[in-house]
């Protein structure tokens, strides 16, 4: 379980954005403190869990005060397109956030233009899981920001737009996110997602009586399999084994037969016994409330799920062994589910003996597992000596890297980076540092390290990477001019001349994607030929609507689209060319600050 403060669950402090009725609960994740979590942070408070993920979110705006409104008349008399403005205490519900432009929101005219059919049908595509921090924060923001909903047409779906919305958050495994949420949502019997919500959430805190309750008063509006399957549990509990028995088999010759583990443990809860789930690849808040009724454990195949949300539940979970558990955490951590500092927390909660310490190194090396990261962070945090810290870092970004998780590496391991001091005795260390604190979104910390770079780097080996670092500070910096840029592609062809010419590109169509102006002659040097990527062709659809939202101004739509045909995947699997379609996009509709950010993403994971 996972401890969230008051202030995070939304219960004292959520701003007044429109006029709603506050439910009596929040949901998902008041989670109470496991084990793994019991000791909490060195200051006896909370974990944090707003926001819960990628490092570039760690600078998001301070919350608002409490009561603190939002103006959303438009400025002029005419309405705004697609949308209709009424009276504040008349707003749609579906208009309502915790967000607003002053706490990182993107404006109450998010989805002016839209349609609200098609705004209906993309959010429910929105991914669950980034790979991108810059992309992660994007769509929280878009979930969660005050904006004037699109007017519903007489024939459109009853679809409830915020519903949508908690429940993309609860897919995300925002959990602080989606209790503030509910806290201004319609009551959950209004709608079947959010009543759903509530279920799992009852759920996952083990209150199993207060799902049965929920269940029954709005069955009208759940899902017909799920409440049918949540009422077999609910028999159970009430100890009609024998209603249950029979529900279960009904479900059984009505061919609802694509779920074995539920069968499997309503059939041991049932006769008594304790069940042995050999493979749950896909666990659900039901599988696990079923499973600790039956006192069963979970296999580690559990991990295969996909879901940030039950990672985050399993990280916690008695039900796997503390193996599972730890790797689900960094999974969590990984899709933004679980804070970098939670995941550190975990690893320093860890218990190693003074051999493995002193031999975390070669430990780690031969066998990178989550146990043995755990044993590496800790290692490298009991040196004092700076030079021997730096040294210690340098490695496990090394061991990340060659592993795929070394924006996680980057994320764990902030305080300690954050903690050194640019100078002369560890500019061997600043490339490193510069690559870590752009992608933490810390330019100035990064500046400050790249001069240390540039100034006191005396071995060829370090004044080459630190040439190596031109793409990453001209990005940030908004110019590509400066001498930098020859010993860059001196730096690169010595790394390996034949993709030179490819990254060199790369690196142009991001600078011209942020209106720096690339010389001909610059462009026409790379018409020599060599190496080509292939690359994934977008979805000529989505790129259309994209094209078309980004010139018209809808922001919520650019930026959704802009989601989409990227998706949580890798930034570089479209290539130069898309990346720099949407980072184009995303300046007209003013969000330069984004464009940038996803422009130096890109360039760190395109290996610039």
């Amino acid at each position: 379980m996972i401890r969230v403060s008051p202030a995070e669950r939304g219960l004292e402090r959520f701003p007044t954005i429109w006029p709603g009725k506050a439910l009596a609960f929040a949901i998902f994740l008041t989670l109470a403190a496991s084990p793994a979590l019991a000791q909490g942070p060195a200051d006896g408070g909370a974990l944090p869990l707003t926001p819960e993920g990628a490092p570039a979110a760690l600078d998001a705006p301070p919350p608002a005060l409490p009561g603190e409104m939002v103006d959303i008349a438009p400025a002029g008399d005419e309405g705004i397109s697609g949308i209709e403005i009424g009276d504040l205490e008349e707003l749609d519900p579906d208009s309502g956030g915790i967000l607003d432009a002053s706490m990182g929101g993107l404006g109450v005219d998010l989805w002016a233009g839209t349609d609200r059919t098609r705004l209906l049908r993309l959010l429910s595509q929105l991914p669950a899981s980034y790979d991108s921090p810059t992309l992660h924060d994007l769509a929280r923001r878009l979930l969660l920001s005050s904006a004037i909903a699109p007017v519903r047409g007489e024939t459109d779906a009853e679809t409830s737009l915020i519903g949508l919305r908690i429940e993309r958050l609860a897919a995300m495994g925002l959990a602080g996110a989606v209790a503030e949420m509910m806290t201004i949502a319609p009551a959950p019997e209004t709608a079947g997602v959010l009543l759903r919500l509530h279920m799992e959430n009852r759920l996952l805190l083990g209150d199993n009586e207060g799902a049965c309750k929920g269940a029954a008063a709005g069955a009208a509006v759940l899902d017909p399999l799920y409440r049918d399957r949540l009422a077999i549990f609910c028999k159970i509990l009430a100890g009609d084994m024998e209603a249950a028995g029979f529900r279960t088999n009904l479900l059984r010759e009505g061919g609802d037969l694509d779920d074995p583990t539920f069968f499997s443990l309503a059939d041991a809860l049932t006769a008594g016994t304790r069940p042995k789930v050999k493979s749950l690849t896909d666990p659900a808040p039901l599988h696990l409330a079923m499973a600790a009724a039956a006192e069963a454990k979970l296999p580690s195949d559990v991990l295969e799920t996909r879901s940030p949300l039950m990672l985050r539940a399993l990280a916690d979970s008695p039900l796997v062994s503390d193996s599972v558990q730890l790797a689900a955490a960094e999974r969590a951590a990984t899709a933004g589910a679980i804070a970098p500092a939670s995941l550190a927390e975990r690893y320093a909660a860890m218990e190693f003996s003074n051999k493995e310490l002193d031999n975390a190194l070669s430990i780690a090396e031969g066998d990178y597992s989550p146990r043995n990261r755990a044993l590496l962070y800790q290692a490298a945090t009991l040196h004092k000596l700076p030079v021997a810290r730096g040294a210690a870092i340098q490695k496990a970004w090394e061991l990340a890297a060659a592993d795929g998780t070394y924006q996680l590496s980057v994320g764990v391991y902030q305080p300690e980076l954050e903690a050194l001091q640019p100078g002369a005795e560890l500019a061997w260390f600043a490339p490193e540092a510069v690559r870590a604190l752009y992608l933490l979104n810390q330019p100035e910390r990064a500046l400050a390290w790249a001069a240390i770079a540039q100034r006191f780097a005396r071995e060829p080996e370090y004044k080459h990477a630190a040439a190596l670092l031109w793409p990453l500070i001209a990005l940030a910096e908004g110019s590509a001019t400066g001498l930098g840029h020859g010993r860059w592609l001196s730096a690169m062809a010595e790394v390996n001349a034949a993709e030179a010419g490819m990254k060199a590109g790369f690196a142009y169509s991001l600078f011209e994607a942020m209106g720096e102006r690339i010389p001909d002659d610059r462009w026409e040097a790379l018409l020599q030929g060599g190496a080509r990527a292939d690359m994934l062709a977008p979805d000529p659809a989505y790129m259309r609507a994209f094209r078309k939202a980004a010139s018209a101004g809808r922001r919520g739509e650019t930026v959704l689209l802009a989601i989409l045909i990227l998706g949580g995947g890798s930034l570089t699997e479209g290539g130069p060319a898309l990346l720099s379609e949407i980072v184009i996009g995303l300046r007209k509709v003013g969000l330069e600050n984004e464009a940038r950010r996803l422009a130096i993403e890109a360039a760190l994971a395109g290996g610039l």
